[in-house]
């Protein structure tokens, strides 16, 4: 079997590792890194299909740009004049409640809006009486939302909110890794209030405060790229070039004397005697980017407690429904981002984005685009079900509700089994098993959204600090 020596082997081409590969290569020389990827394409959920003029997303349809470092790695791929951002309409979000459309507003118009009860207004109203939490025992979202705003609220605004970005059930996943700025706002300022105030005190701008999100969700603005978000994954494929390998799949990595062999073959190859279809690489760092379950069979051989615990990571499942109609076809204005809805609800439908709303150019003059997530914790049987259950669920709870005709112009359907890692309460546990096989195996490092964060932005950051302590060494 051939065998290749390199300083850096990237494992996963999702988009921690291509921002891995990408700054490594970029400061090691380029034949000293190598990224082996399993599937034929790099960006894992990071994709766009473009089709009939409309551009269809695959998993996320861009990232805040509130993490410099994103930023930053933007302006190196020299993508910084192709960012688009969100339009104003977008700043109007809806929640779907008992069947009808219903707007999140702030304060005063909170104060009359019907997103709750009078007296769940009145309770969250209370939350700077409160007191603050002091002990370090794990809590969930759930838990520590109707602690500090009221039952009521945290089962319509924040499971709802939970739904949208983890798929995720908030009463099982843990406030402090899923939102440690909220978990921080309570322990530095004793309070979600309070910390608000602070944000917009003092010389910090209301702008600025903004851009560091509240109590009831992230910061900064949604951006994309002209194209989809899915140029971001195709300009560093771009880039890196042979620096990155497609089919090939990684089957375990061992520890030697000065670094590791990584062992992989030909994704769907059948070795024979004549071919046994494996490669062997050897090096002296290797960076584990791939999903938390994949990484625990890799790992097993050398680092079984960490493996142990990364298996125990659960995923949400998610399927991505892209349906596009002529405007006239649509009653609802469709001015905003689109909506949420709380799992009190009891619908296999997580949300649905106003896609050529929140960017105009993603669709051509006159079209609609419509992209709608199902599944998540609570379903995680809707990846199995077929198109046309998955459409009937659709027409029920999207064409009803923004009253759209006829055949959709434009009908994709993309699954995703085990999309979204879930924080549970024992995270923490994850974290530092994974940190400790780190320093029991010098070269080890791990990243990727199963780690600190399943945002774009936190796994680009991520992985722009692994590629740091490479540097250092």
């Amino acid at each position: 079997m051939p065998s290749d020596q390199f300083h850096t082997i990237v494992i996963g081409g999702g988009i921690a590792g291509l921002a891995a590969a990408h700054r490594l290569s970029t400061r090691l020389e380029r034949g000293r890194v190598r990224l082996l990827e399993a599937s034929d394409y790099l960006g894992g959920h990071v994709r766009t299909t473009r089709e009939a003029g409309y551009q269809l997303d695959w998993g996320p349809n861009g990232f805040l740009d509130r993490e410099p470092k994103m930023l930053e790695w933007i302006r190196e791929l020299g993508l910084e004049g192709e960012l688009v951002q969100a339009d104003h309409a977008a700043a109007h979000r809806f929640l779907l409640l008992k069947g009808r459309l219903v707007e999140l507003v702030g304060p005063p118009k909170f104060l009359v809006a019907p997103l709750l009860s009078v007296a769940g207004r009145l309770r969250l109203l209370l939350e700077p009486l409160i007191r603050a939490k002091r002990d370090d025992a794990p809590e969930s979202v759930f838990h520590f939302a109707a602690r500090r705003i009221g039952r009521e609220a945290a089962e319509t605004l924040v499971s709802a909110m939970v739904l949208g970005i983890f798929g995720g059930d908030a009463k099982q996943l843990s406030l402090q890794h899923c939102f440690p700025r909220m978990a921080a706002m309570e322990r530095e300022h004793g309070g979600l209030f309070r910390a608000m105030l602070a944000a917009r005190g003092g010389s910090r701008s209301r702008a600025t405060a903004a851009r560091a999100g509240g109590p009831l969700g992230p910061g900064g603005t949604l951006t994309s790229l002209r194209g989809g978000i899915g140029r971001l994954a195709e300009r560093v494929a771009e880039q890196l070039g042979e620096v990155a390998m497609t089919g090939m799949a990684v089957t375990r990595i061992e520890k030697e004397s000065g670094g590791f062999v990584v062992r992989c073959g030909r994704a769907g190859a059948r070795p024979s005697p004549s071919d046994p279809g494996d490669q062997v690489f050897r090096a002296k760092h290797v960076v584990v980017a791939v999903p938390s379950y994949v990484a625990a069979k890799l790992i097993q051989g050398f680092a079984s407690d960490a493996a142990t615990r990364l298996a125990s990571i659960t995923y949400a499942s998610l399927a991505v429904v892209c349906v596009a109609f002529r405007r006239e076809r649509v009653a609802h204005d469709l001015r905003g981002f689109g909506y949420l809805i709380p799992p009190k609800e009891r619908r296999e439908t997580l949300g649905c984005l106003w896609t050529t709303s929140i960017f105009p150019g993603a669709g051509p003059e006159g079209g609609v685009l419509l992209r709608v997530m199902l599944g998540g914790a609570p379903h995680p049987e809707i990846v199995e079900k077929s198109d046309e259950e998955l459409l009937a669920i659709v027409k029920r709870d999207v064409f009803d509700v923004v009253g759209a005709e006829g055949t959709p112009e434009v009908l994709r359907i993309f699954r995703h089994p085990r999309a979204i890692p879930q924080y549970g309460l024992d995270h923490g546990a994850v974290l530092q098993a994974a940190e400790e096989a780190e320093r029991a195996h010098p070269g080890l490092y791990f990243t990727g959204s199963a780690f600190r964060g399943v945002a774009m932005i936190d796994c680009v950051a991520d992985a722009f600090r692994v590629a740091e302590r490479i540097f250092a060494q």
